[in-house]
Order: C-alpha cells, then sequence, then structure tokens
C-alpha cells in the first residue's frame, strides 16, 4: 500500500466574510485576511493500515535528526509510537502546504506546555503553527498560521472514560445531547474531542477544570456537530463522528468552513 493511500491530506478552505471582526469589544476592526493566513492543511494517518516496517520507514523520510533521537529516547513502546506517527502526520501536512520544503531538515518541536512548535528560520514557515492529535485508530495533524488559531483532536473513549467526560454537565447540556439523539457514548465523544481541541488552540491543554470549556450550545449541521462555547464565544468546533473516531476542529468563530468538504466517516 503506498504512502497516499496510508495517509491523507486535506486542504481547508477557510473564509472570513468582510466586516468579520477583528480585535476586542469596541476596539473591533473590520477587513480582510491575505489569503496565506485563512489556509490550512490536515493529514490524516490511518494506524490500522500502517504496520511498523511502514512507519519506520516514513520516519526515515520525514523526521529531522533531533526528532529520531527524541523518537529513539522513549522507554514505552506505545509512548514511541504515538509520538512517531503523530509527528508522521505533521510532517506530511508540513510537506503538502509547503511542497518546497525538505521536511527532514525541520524539526517539530515542544513548548512548554508539550504543545508542538516549528523550530525554524526558513522562508516561507514564519507564522506557521502546528496541531497534532492520535488515538488508537489515528494520527492526525494541521497546519496552520498562528495569526489564525485553530486547534485538532480525534479521539474515542470508552465506556470507562463516559462518567469523567459527563460528570457536572449542565441539565441543559445533556438535554441538548438526547434531543440531538446521542447516547452516552457518543455524546461523550463529541464533548471529549471539542474540548481537547478548544484546549489546544488555547494552549492550555487539559489543566484547567473541564467546566471552563462548558459548551453554551451544541447544534447540528449536515455531517458533523457544531460546538460554542460560554466562556470562549471567539471560538467555535466542529465534530464530525466516525464508528473508529471522532474528529473535531477548532476555529475562530466568525472564519466560515463548510464541514461537508471535509470527508470523515
Amino acid at each position: 500500500m503506498s504512502a497516499l493511500e496510508l495517509i491523507r491530506t486535506h486542504s481547508l478552505v477557510l473564509h472570513r466574510p468582510n466586516g468579520a471582526g477583528r480585535g476586542v469589544g469596541s476596539r473591533m476592526q473590520t477587513g480582510t485576511f491575505p489569503t496565506d493566513i485563512l489556509r490550512a492543511t490536515l493529514a490524516v494517518v490511518d494506524l490500522d493500515l500502517l504496520d511498523a516496517a511502514q512507519r519506520d520507514a516514513q520516519a526515515d523520510i520525514l523526521l529531522h535528526s533531533a526528532e529520531q533521537a527524541r523518537m529513539a529516547g522513549f522507554a514505552h513502546d506505545r509512548r514511541r509510537q504515538s509520538f512517531t506517527c503523530g509527528r508522521i502526520a505533521a510532517k506530511t501536512a508540513l510537506v503538502a502546504h509547503c511542497p518546497e520544503i525538505n521536511p527532514r531538515e525541520i524539526e517539530i518541536g515542544s513548548g512548554v506546555f508539550d504543545q508542538p512548535i516549528l523550530t525554524t528560520d526558513q522562508p516561507g514557515l514564519q507564522g506557521l503553527a502546528i496541531s497534532i492529535s492520535h488515538s488508537d485508530q489515528f494520527a492526525v495533524a494541521m497546519v496552520f498560521h498562528q495569526a489564525h488559531p485553530m486547534g485538532i483532536d480525534v479521539d474515542l473513549p470508552t465506556a470507562k472514560d463516559m462518567p469523567a467526560v459527563l460528570a457536572g454537565l449542565a441539565p441543559g447540556v445533556a438535554g441538548v445531547i438526547r434531543r440531538l439523539g446521542l447516547d452516552d457514548i457518543a455524546g461523550a465523544s463529541l464533548l471529549w474531542v471539542a474540548r481537547e481541541s478548544l484546549a489546544k488552540t488555547l494552549t492550555t491543554g487539559m489543566m484547567t477544570p473541564l467546566d471552563v470549556y462548558a459548551p453554551a450550545s451544541i447544534e447540528k449541521d449536515g455531517v458533523a456537530y457544531i460546538v460554542r462555547y460560554a466562556n470562549f464565544g471567539q471560538y467555535r468546533s466542529i465534530i464530525w463522528p466516525g464508528k473508529r473516531g471522532w474528529l473535531a476542529l477548532t476555529l475562530p468563530d466568525q472564519t466560515l468552513f463548510d464541514p461537508a468538504r471535509l470527508p470523515w466517516s
């Protein structure tokens, strides 16, 4: 099986209408953004199709020497595999976003909250940011401009995860989940990936009380669900359901993106 079949990339078509706000409160300005800021690339690795030999081959092709050294330094195989697959997804997204680069010359390091960061001064890469997520089934990564913050998450919570995810849910939110026809596992999956993608966008990780990420609304929009937040009105999350994993993308609320343009099942 070719790398193209193992790792799929998607160019996200984003748009902010004329007059979309910039700034805060009464200081809001209006205007348009350059095309390169409103551009993002997503890579999805199906881990069920990626065997150890293929994973190692992709790591050799894509990873910087510092990333390969870090990969080799993990004591536990599971952690090493998740790191490697996440970096493979990230480098694939980066190459699709900037075809002129050599991925082995670019290091994706870690910030103080373990968030992925590009440590390079190569022309064309300034201002770019990366969000990475992985589950047992998928590794995903998204490249975007830091002037337009975004975050990605993929996961499939198990039955034992549900109590922690659903605990303390406001009655109104629980009622919305029921009215949408979601059972406890589906509701927990939606909330889990939405919170994680928002936390990555905010660079908080899940180190903040979960009620801070409380939804203000949850709506069905064709193939996906839309979550908006009580405390973060400037963002919304788009969540695609899936039998093998739920995918969430958090982006600025006034940025337009059609969920049907991203195939996920």
